[in-house]
């Protein structure tokens, strides 16, 4: 029987929801409770002048962490998904980074908070950057006024979607309460084998200079007392019980939805590599590691 030769793709015949050409899925999420949210709309805008081949290939996932702040959401020239959680739970920034990683479409995920933004030039890096496996990068940050560089926030990190999944993601037994669920974090994937490295200090993120935190931005109590009591109880249970202890396993313990979905165009062309089929059985023998 005649073998049927195969059809050469073609980007424009893809389903105009299929996302296998994002590289890299920028992760943040905001809780308003003031007046506007300007905060947000100002960096999303700032993005939006970004090079159209990287933003192409760059998904934004934004995470309203039950905001009681209802605002009017313009349009943005982004790859953009836009979610809420339905329940206002005090400090869910645990929930909100699940949920948005949970809807990240490339296994490069850029978790960050919204106070921080990131340089064209770092982003295309990250995008261009390999698969990441059980490396998580931290990244430096330059003051916008003094343009030294500082050290890095303790929570922004660039790693691998499958890398937090397999871990369990944030604890969400922190969610109610301030602090840290960002240090069990990294403490956690520390314990499994995850490699923490730094970004060179040409990739660095800044400090928002500009966020009104008088009216677009959040009045919470930043009240550490209830998180410091479950804290030392996460690390007694993994030093006395070891692997699977340590970790609750709450995850997406709240309702959600989407608000909305911006897609831009693809890029035209994608670059081939017809040798990645055949070299199967040789990643099979090597644990997928090429």
């Amino acid at each position: 029987m005649d073998r049927q030769p195969i059809k050469v793709p073609v980007v424009s015949d893809l389903d105009e929801r299929d996302k296998q050409h994002i590289r890299l899925t920028y992760i943040t999420h905001f809780y308003f409770n003031q007046t506007n949210n300007s905060s947000l709309v100002q960096l999303l805008r700032r993005y939006e002048k970004y090079s159209p081949d990287l933003l192409s290939v760059v998904q934004f996932v934004v995470v309203d962490d039950g905001s009681p702040l209802e605002c009017e959401i313009p349009e943005f020239r982004l790859n953009l998904i836009w979610l809420k959680i339905d329940d206002d739970i005090p400090w869910n920034q645990a929930g909100a980074r699940n949920l948005g990683v949970v809807f990240a479409k490339s296994d490069k995920i850029l978790l960050t908070d919204l106070d921080h933004e990131f340089p064209e030039e770092m982003l295309r890096h990250a995008a261009r950057m390999g698969g990441l496996r059980n490396r998580a990068y931290k990244i430096h940050r330059k003051d916008p006024i003094s343009q030294k560089i500082m050290n890095c926030h303790p929570n922004i990190f660039l790693m691998s979607r499958g890398r937090f999944l397999r871990l369990w993601g944030y604890d969400e037994e922190f969610s109610g309460g301030h602090g840290a669920e960002d240090f069990r974090f990294v403490k956690y994937q520390k314990y499994h084998g995850t490699w923490f490295r730094y970004l060179p200090k040409r990739y660095f993120c800044i400090p928002s200079a500009d966020i009104d935190r008088e009216h677009g931005y959040h009045s919470l109590v930043r009240d550490q007392s209830r998180n410091s009591k479950i804290d030392p109880l996460k690390k007694a249970q993994i030093t006395y019980w070891g692997k699977e202890a340590g970790h609750s396993r709450i995850f997406l313990d709240f309702s959600w939805h989407k608000v909305l979905e911006y897609t831009l165009p693809r890029p035209r062309t994608v670059p081939e590599n017809r040798w990645w089929k055949k070299l199967w059985l040789l990643r099979t023998l090597l644990g997928g590691h090429i």
